[in-house]
């Protein structure tokens, strides 16, 4: 017989109860986790299209500033590093090497570079983003580099780190592809040149 005190009978809780309670701290639970998923993707897929901006911006400066010093306006394929000359991080083809100070992009996309095969997986993905120059323009052609850049972002796993694709050519229009590889898989660079302005979707 339940103990009582002060003349009222002490009650706690029916299993009933106690198993609606956890029901519904489940169910809070779950939204939580979605939105906090959700929010984070939002988060990367931003990251991702700032990333193809500084790309653009930085391509426009080697090309208009002739940077390397080959006498050509031309673009350049290559991310590379603070060694190797004629690159995103080492413009100038002149020198021993470059510092930070000479660099158009920052350290950060040295290990998002894309490994190739056509998906993405790089050492270090920028928030959860490879990216690499475009697939579709010949980046081994210095002519064609004089008239075109494409770089491509592609992310590490499906509908968890992002959902969408992205790609920036010398229009300078950040284009934007749904990616249609299953949850969980690296992307594979979908979008491209016929891919919708990302305003556009």
């Amino acid at each position: 017989m339940p103990e009582l005190r002060g003349g009222k009978k002490e009650e706690g809780f029916t299993i009933i109860e106690l198993i609606i309670a956890a029901a519904f701290v489940g169910i809070l639970l779950t939204l939580a986790i979605a939105n906090v998923t959700r929010a984070r993707i939002s988060a990367n897929e931003a990251s991702a299209k700032k990333a193809m901006q500084a790309l653009r911006d930085a391509e426009v400066l080697y090309f208009e500033g002739d940077l390397d010093n080959n006498g050509v306006k031309d673009y350049t394929a290559q991310i590379g590093n603070l060694s190797i000359p004629g690159t995103l991080r080492c413009p100038s083809v002149h020198g021993s090497g470059c510092t930070d100070k000479d660099a158009l992009v920052d350290g950060s996309f040295e290990d998002a570079v894309a490994s190739g095969g056509g998906k993405a997986d790089c050492k270090s993905p920028k928030s959860g983003y490879c990216i690499q120059f475009a697939q579709d323009i010949d980046g081994s052609d210095p002519v064609v580099l004089q008239e075109s850049f494409g770089w491509e972002a592609s992310m590490t796993h499906v509908n968890k780190t992002g959902r969408e694709d992205f790609s920036v050519y010398e229009d300078g229009i950040i284009r934007c592809a749904l990616s249609r590889q299953s949850t969980g898989k690296p992307g594979m660079f979908r979008s491209d040149r016929t891919s919708p302005a990302c305003d556009d979707l």
